[in-house]
């Protein structure tokens, strides 16, 4: 690590992965570029987080002098290394006890489970003297009291830190007509919904065809526009982002296609580049694009037709290359069929489609988000306090809120909490004193929705039927509601205690748990 100390902040973080934990929430308190692990830690990481994954690599080298160094210990050798299903091991492996001179026992595995369930089986058949494997391998057979040899090499080591810093730093390659606070912004998700909308986003991306994200405001159509930009071939190029409901008419030509040197009347001297030539070779990013009137649609499709422009006052046109992301919160199919928008810029925009889901419409994503943001906003004000306590105080509210401002809202929310906090550090945070901070929350859960149906109430049922779908195991309904198995305990003994459940409803299956 100190070799790389000027080009990496590097944060251990010890575990062995698997679905015991929760590592959206490792990813939310320590907010990495990067994720750096190895083996079936690192398959296992990859497959699960949205931030990018470095595995360490075992080179051939590694296993030979991992091995060499085992037989100055014992003629007969336990060799355990992280195999993929369905893979056949290398043919390294079956010419290695005649290479070496030694008798070999090769173990592969494909999970940390089963890693340990081949060395325990190992140890109870064989009685080894000496094995060679990853760290998680080697720490178990210490614990039974056998040699160990590590597989790994430092080399290989380096090559995956620098290797985690080249992705890092890819993944920080944002533009400078960003803002700041952007260079810095997690796209944060843990929901099903969400997963699937962003592994689409990264297919997109592989296109130069135009994405039409779609969503109610708030949603987070600006994070997934930047995942886009992130992983297509433009990503060295600029993200230039405009708003299309704040352009004046009159100004739209001069804004998106620029002007040449005494165009008009108080033009610039030397003239202006446009929108459009800032995100040559990058991506344009048109947010609200429903709001733009029909006469800035047609202007706008010539050029998505043609992809040259010609500036105000120009007289020859200029080639563009960028690829184009539309976001909208209207539905653009209604305002076609009234007339409102050109149906062929609609099928210029629609080549490839994303639908954001509102966020009440995946709670897994509150939880992960909320402690995301508490995270941010306690370094932010320099708070020192008890973010899990914090959460805690507000989870359950948070889960029955309908987020009619969705991301952007929660985000306040949180904002406000911790800004709340550093006038009353020692304050225990309670009911009241969430709707003080919060009287949002309180108004909402005490009325109705469109349905008629109270929101504390859809709560409660959410919850008695993932009981009931579970069969009264709180770690799944917990996991399915998106809340952890802390707050669902609270909110069970507080329908118990209101008398809204009975207590021996779930009790055979809860107790022998």
């Amino acid at each position: 690590m100190p070799e790389f100390a000027d080009e990496a902040e590097v944060t251990i973080v010890e575990s062995v992965a698997s679905h015991n934990t929760e590592y959206h929430s490792l990813v939310a308190r320590h907010n990495p570029d990067v994720v750096a692990s190895a083996g079936s830690n690192a398959a296992y990481l990859a497959n699960t987080l949205s931030v990018p994954v470095i595995g360490q690599p075992v080179t051939d080298t590694d296993i030979i002098e991992a091995l060499a160094k085992a037989c100055r210990i014992a003629g007969r050798v336990h060799l355990f290394t992280y195999q993929p299903e369905n893979m056949p091991p290398g043919r390294l492996f079956l010419s290695l006890p005649e290479l070496l001179d030694i008798d070999l026992v090769h173990h592969s595995y494909s999970t940390s489970g089963e890693a340990n369930e081949r060395l325990q089986l190992a140890i109870a058949e064989d009685d080894p003297q000496v094995v060679v494997g990853p760290s998680y391998t080697c720490h178990m057979a210490e614990q039974e009291g056998v040699a160990t040899i590590l597989l790994y090499s430092k080399e290989s080591a380096r090559q995956m830190l620098r290797e985690a810093i080249e992705a890092g730093r890819n993944r920080l390659s944002f533009s400078p007509v960003q803002s700041a606070s952007a260079e810095h912004e997690q796209f944060v998700i843990r929901s099903p919904l969400m997963r699937e909308v962003a592994n689409l986003a990264q297919t997109y991306a592989l296109s130069s065809g135009a994405v039409l994200v779609e969503g109610e405001s708030g949603t987070g159509k600006e994070h997934i526009t930047r995942e886009i930009h992130r992983h297509s071939e433009y990503r060295d190029g600029p993200l230039v982002a405009v708003n299309c409901g704040s352009i004046p008419n009159e100004l739209f030509e001069s804004e998106f296609f620029g002007y040449v040197d005494g165009a008009f009347t108080g033009s610039r001297r030397g003239g202006r580049r446009g929108l459009v030539e800032q995100a040559n070779g990058g991506v344009l990013y048109l947010d609200e694009v429903g709001e733009l009137p029909p006469t800035q649609q047609v202007k706008l499709l010539r050029v998505l037709q043609e992809k040259r422009f010609r500036p105000v006052g120009g007289n020859r046109e200029i080639p563009v290359d960028f690829k184009l992301i539309a976001a909208t919160n209207r539905d653009l199919r209604d305002a076609v069929s009234s007339g409102r928008f050109r149906d062929d810029l609609y099928y210029r925009l629609n080549v490839f489609s994303l639908k954001l889901p509102p966020l009440r419409e995946r709670p897994e994503d509150i939880e992960a988000m909320t402690q995301h943001y508490l995270q941010r906003y306690a370094q932010q004000y320099r708070l020192n306090t008890d973010l899990d306590l914090l959460y805690q105080a507000v989870a359950i509210d948070f889960l029955r809120y309908p987020w009619p401002g969705n991301v952007r809202e929660l985000q306040n929310f949180v904002e406000r909490i911790v800004v709340s906090r550093i006038s009353c550090p020692d304050e225990e945070l309670g009911g009241e004193q969430v709707q003080r901070i919060l009287p949002e929350l309180h108004q909402r859960v005490t009325g109705t929705d469109a349905n008629g149906g109270s929101l504390r109430d859809q709560e409660e049922e959410a919850i008695r039927s993932a009981m009931q779908k579970f069969a009264g195991d709180k770690a799944k309904v917990a996991q399915y509601l998106g809340i952890s198995t802390t707050t669902l305990w609270r909110r069970l003994r507080a329908m118990t205690q209101t008398g809204e459940e009975k207590p021996t409803k779930f009790s055979s299956n809860t107790q022998s748990r």
